[in-house]
Order: structure tokens, then sequence, then C-alpha cells
């Protein structure tokens, strides 16, 4: 923007506000040869331009107000008029729509009819129009005939700091406006105002800026409009007081007095300020304001401690709770720091992992003295928690027997528990795989079965506490290296109290296909439910069969209603596992699997207890007379249809132990007299 066309005013009276309007004429029309007589104004022109634009800057102001600015066109060809009217953004609605009438009126009245082109400037609003579009004619559209700028003609006390303190503040508002002010108000996009303290040891030390663009501009070309008008104010007026830079397209404003609402520098929502202050009130205000934010910042900073010390304490408590809890159950236990395991497994890698189940994964470690042990870890999408790992805490740490897998220890940093590592697996990964199977002869599954029956007997009857396991199966049956049984996991074990025997829960959890029907249908543990679990085991060992085996394949019978079978036809040569090679006593076949079936009775009361078991297998010989035991509580008629042991599958459960009810009935698979019903199972 040329300084040489441009209008330059020096106002050398304190009214620098008030003289501020301005009209500049632009380009003219050539006159026409005919043409004689003065030219009319727009408003009583006749040509078809004249009347395009009396139509648009007297629809201009109501267009504008409401948001403070309006682009309207009119026309075509050469008869096509552009006229916008924008006011200052800390202008009212109505004040906008007083501003932009009283500034139409007087552009028509100004400027002739051959003018193509006119700006009128004024305090708080500008009205231009032109025979083009400036906003898609880019920024080369400039008229330097209708720029202008002025100045207050006083002098700064400091101009070198003022004039550098200028292009400071002037940079950050040419930023803010070009990029729309983030502002949530149209009426202040494109419109930024700003302070700035060039000399605070001298009065009016402080400056205040102002700058806008047309807002039919993109934000590239607002930019470089303003980054063009802020260097001619210096140019042209350097260590005056202040001053006004206007074109086509934008203008700025720089003052040593307050002369724009100062609510428009404070965050959208700010209360708006009280009245201008002197420069010493600033002085005392701006201190105050320091004092109240370091006292914020200070009393912030005291409840953020507060609030800190009473989650710690809390926490510690927690946590000191927790550990109470978990230094009870583990006296007598080593507690093994997690370096320490991690160490011993190779941080546990997957080299080691042994084995998953409901509770996690389990690892193989070696301590630093050789010594070989198993870590199991809670994994944090665990079916099981911080109650099961407490409860296979205590329950296993005050358990002692050769049956029993040995707790050695817990690390409370991590959810882990250290047991005596087993050789040999578990039962099941032996049993049923066809390559190992022959590793298992008749002298040591009649081991395995004894030493079953004895760990219960110990968890049933001889240990501190009655235990109920409700989750033995061979997968939870442990062989150390001479193929010797130990029982594992109780962390879904019961413990009974006192004379307990019987114990209801609503939501039952175990295996399927190892669960005894009066804790599967109506949540009743007892020692006879373990014992039933007992007898399926038991029944799996001598015929090397799954006994959920029908659940992977639909066509084959279940283990229970293929032992019955053979068993009531006789044919109890056929039940022996085909791997044993036929190496085994007949006889002793035989009574195994009469005691299996008699564990996997119908009626809990006509199981044996695991002491009568015990007896059984120490005093086993054929002319030890066992009672006839009665078909299995599941059987498979035929695939996939279930029948009880009164071979009626439609009638219901008893509801009680004895294996009587009012009606005489047996149940329906998965419903029970207490809504208990299949689909709440949570096998593992």
């Amino acid at each position: 923007m040329p300084t040489s066309p441009c209008l330059v005013l020096l106002l050398l009276t304190a009214s620098f506000a008030a003289s501020q309007a301005g009209i500049h004429c632009g380009s003219k029309e050539a006159a026409s040869p005919a043409a004689s007589s003065p030219s009319p104004s727009p408003a009583t022109n006749g040509t078809m331009f004249a009347d395009n634009l009396r139509t648009l800057l007297f629809a201009l102001p109501d267009a504008a107000a409401p948001t403070g600015f309006a682009s309207l066109s009119n026309g075509t060809g050469r008869n096509r008029v552009f006229v916008r009217g924008i006011c200052r953004g800390d202008s009212s609605e109505s004040q906008c729509l007083a501003d932009l009438r009283s500034g139409t009126i007087d552009l028509i009245a100004s400027c002739t009819a051959a003018s193509r082109r006119a700006t009128g400037f004024y305090d708080k609003c500008i009205v231009t129009y032109a025979d083009i579009n400036a906003s898609t004619a880019g920024f080369s559209f400039e008229e330097d005939e209708l720029s202008e700028i002025l100045y207050d003609g006083r002098r700064v006390a400091d101009p070198d700091n003022y004039e550098k303190t200028y292009y400071a503040l002037m940079k950050r508002l040419v930023a803010r406006a070009a990029s729309g002010n983030g502002s949530a108000s149209a009426r202040t996009s494109m419109f930024a105002t700003g302070e700035a303290e060039y000399n605070r040891s001298i009065p009016n030390g402080t400056m205040y800026g102002l700058v806008q663009c047309m807002r039919d501009l993109s934000a590239s070309e607002c930019g470089r409009c303003l980054q063009a008008a802020v260097p001619q104010l210096p140019t042209c007026c350097s260590g005056y007081q202040g001053g006004v830079v206007r074109s086509f397209n934008c203008h700025l404003r720089i003052q040593l007095y307050t002369y724009y609402d100062l609510a428009l520098d404070a965050p959208p929502g700010a209360a708006a300020p009280s009245p201008p202050l002197s420069d010493e009130q600033r002085h005392r205000k701006r201190r105050s304001e320091h004092i109240i934010l370091a006292v914020a910042l200070a009393v912030g900073a005291l409840l953020v401690l507060v609030v800190a010390l009473v989650f710690v304490r809390q926490r510690r408590r927690r946590i000191e709770a927790h550990k109470e809890q978990s230094d009870n159950a583990a006296d007598g236990l080593d507690c093994f720091s997690l370096q320490v395991l991690k160490a011993a497994t190779s941080n546990f890698s997957i080299q080691n992992k042994l084995g998953e189940g409901g509770f996690g994964e389990v690892f193989k470690g070696e301590l630093q003295g050789g010594k070989e042990i198993a870590v199991k870890r809670l994994s944090e999408n665990s079916a099981q928690g911080f109650n099961e790992l407490k409860n296979e805490l205590v329950l296993a740490n005050r358990l002692r027997h050769r049956n029993l897998v040995q707790l050695l220890g817990v690390c409370f940093q991590e959810k882990l528990l250290v047991y005596e590592y087993m050789p040999q697996g578990s039962l099941d990964s032996i049993l049923f795989d066809p390559e190992k199977a022959h590793q298992l002869d008749w002298t040591r599954r009649t081991t395995i079965i004894s030493g079953i029956a004895r760990g219960l007997l110990y968890l049933h009857e001889e240990s501190p506490l009655k235990i109920i396991h409700r989750d033995l199966k061979p997968s939870n049956v442990l062989l150390d290296l001479d193929m010797n049984p130990k029982i594992s996991d109780f962390g879904l074990s019961r413990a009974f109290g006192g004379d307990q025997s019987i114990d209801i829960t609503k939501r039952p959890v175990g295996t399927l296909g190892y669960m005894s029907p009066e804790y599967a249908y109506c949540g009743q543990v007892s020692a006879k439910s373990d014992m039933y679990s007992f007898g399926v085991i038991v029944l799996e060992i001598i015929t090397g069969r799954r006994n959920n085996r029908s659940l992977e394949d639909a066509a084959s019978r279940s283990l229970l209603s293929y032992v019955w079978e053979m068993w009531s036809t006789g044919s109890v040569e056929e039940l022996v596992d085909p791997s044993l090679g036929g190496r085994y006593p007949e006889s002793e076949a035989l009574y195994c699997v009469q005691i299996g079936l008699l564990c996997v009775q119908e009626n809990p009361s006509a199981r044996p207890d695991a002491s009568e078991v015990v007896l059984m297998l120490n005093t086993h010989s054929t002319s030890t007379a066992l009672p006839a035991p009665s078909r299995p509580a599941f059987c498979f008629s035929q695939p996939g249809v279930v029948a009880l042991a009164g071979g009626n599958p439609t009638s219901s459960y008893p509801s009680t132990l004895d294996g009587t009810t009012s009606s005489g009935q047996l149940p329906t698979p998965g419903f029970s007299e207490n809504d208990v019903t299949i689909s709440e199972l949570q096998p593992r």
C-alpha cells in the first residue's frame, strides 16, 4: 500500500477520534460526448449501475447489523455492483445498524454517479462499493486512492521502544485476526485488539492496538493486507503518539489511550471491565492481580497436596489391610520377591510355561539353589480374582498331605503362588495321550486311584478344616517323578465348619462332566459331590476314555452310559484301556469299575465316603462283597438324549439329598426348583 497516493492527515488536536470520518470516491466513467450537465448523484442517477448501487446501499445496514458484516451484489456485466459494510468488532447490533445507515446516506450524497468505486471510513464502521468483487479479485485488487493514513501529531517520549513495541504488538494482532481470532462470535471474526507496555516508567506508557479485515477475504489475504499496512504508519509518521491506516480491505489503529471495549482482550465469558484506569492504577491493579494469583496458586497447591496425602493414606490402608489378610493367610510360607521369580522363570518365558487354567498361567522355575518350582500367575483377564487367590492361599497353606500339592510361598507384588514342581505334569496329559498312556501300567493306575482317595479322605475328614474341593478332575491331579498323585488347585474349594455337611450355592462353579447332579442343578455342595467327581475319574483311569468325550463327538455315548451298558451286559473286558495290552488282573479291574459306579450314583447318600473307598481299595479281593450299583446319575441311552437313574428324562430332580420328593419324580436336565440352570455353570 504505497504512501504517495494516500491521503495523509496531521491532526494536532486532541479530537483525533472525531476527525476520523473520511469519504473517498474512486475511478470515474469516461464522459459521454453528449454530456453537458453535471452528473447526478447515484441516488438520482437513472443508469442501471446507479439503480443497482442505490438498492444495495439501502439494503446494506439491515443485512450487516446482525453479524457486523455483509457483502451484497446485484446486476450483470458492467452494471453489476458489489457493496460491503463492516462494523468494528466491539459494536453492538443496534449501534452497527445506526452507523451503517448514516454511512450509506453520507456515501450516496458525497460520491457522484460516475464513481465506480468508493469508500466511506467512519469511527466504528466502513462502507465500500465497487464494480468488481474485491474478494474474488484477490489481494491484487488495491485502490490506493481509496486508502488513507491518519496520525496523532503529539510526540511520544520514548520513540525507539514505542516503535519496537508497536511492531511486536501488531505481529500478534495480525496473527490473531488472520486466523479468525478463534472467536465464537461472528462479530469479532477477523478482528483483534490488544495492549502492550512500551515504557512503564512514564505516564501513558501503554499502547492499545486494533486490526480488522473485511470478512470476505481469506485468512492469507487478510494477513497480507494487514502486514502491508503495519509498516505504513512508522514510515509515514514516526515518533507520533498514534494513528490509523485504512484501505479498501483492512485497517489498523494504534493509540496511547483506550478507545475500544477492553472486554475484547479477555477470554470469552469474562466480565466487562471497569472504566479505563490511569497508568498508576493499572500498575497497582496488576500487582494486586499477581499477588492474588500467587496466593491462589499456593492455595491450589496446598489443596492438591492434601488430596494427594489423603489418597496415599487411604491406599496405604487398603494395601496394609490386604497385606494383613494375606500375611495371616501366609503364615509359615516364604515370601518371594517378584525379581526372584522372574529370574527363576526367565521372566515368565513361553518356554517355561507348563499350562493354563481358570486362574491363569503356570510356569516352571528354578531357584538359585537348584530347587524346581511351579509358579501360578493370575492373569489380568482371569475369571478368578483376589478372593480366589486368597482362598487358595488360606486353604493350601493349612493343608499338609503327601497326596496334595505343597504350597511353598507367595509373591504379593503380583498375584503369584509358588508350588512344588511336579515333573510328570497332570494326569490328563498322560492318560488321554495315545503316545504316553502306556506309561500308566495297571499298578500305577491303581496307585493313582488310591492316592486320590487318600487325598480326599484327608480333605474331608482329617485336615484342620473340612474341605470340599468342588473342581476335582484329571487336570487338577498332578503326578510326581514316581507317578504318585497329588490333588491341586484349591481356588474354588469350600471350607465347612463344625458339623456342617451340606452347603447351598446359587452359583455352581466347576467343570461339566465332573459335577454331581445335585450340585449342578440345585447348588447342593457336600463331600458326596467330590465323591461323584472321584468316581468319574476312576472310570476314566480304567477305560482311558474322557467323560466329556460326547461333547467333542455328538455321535458317541457318554462314558457313564458306555460303562453302565458294558457292566449290565457282563462285557467288562471291553471297558479296560486297550493301551494296557491285556496286562491287568481282571478281577481287580472289575472291582475298580464297581467302585467307580458306586461313586456316581444318582442318590448322594448311596455313594461311599472317602474313608469307605480307601478301605475298599486296601482290602479288595474277590471275596470282598461290594453293594450292587444302580444306574449312574447321567446316562445317554442314545447319543444326545439324557436319562437319569429312573430312566425318565422328563422328571424333576429331588430337592433333598436322600433322593425323595413329594412327587417321587426325578429331574428334567437343565432345571431345578431353585432356578439354577445349566447355563449358569462356569466350566474352566
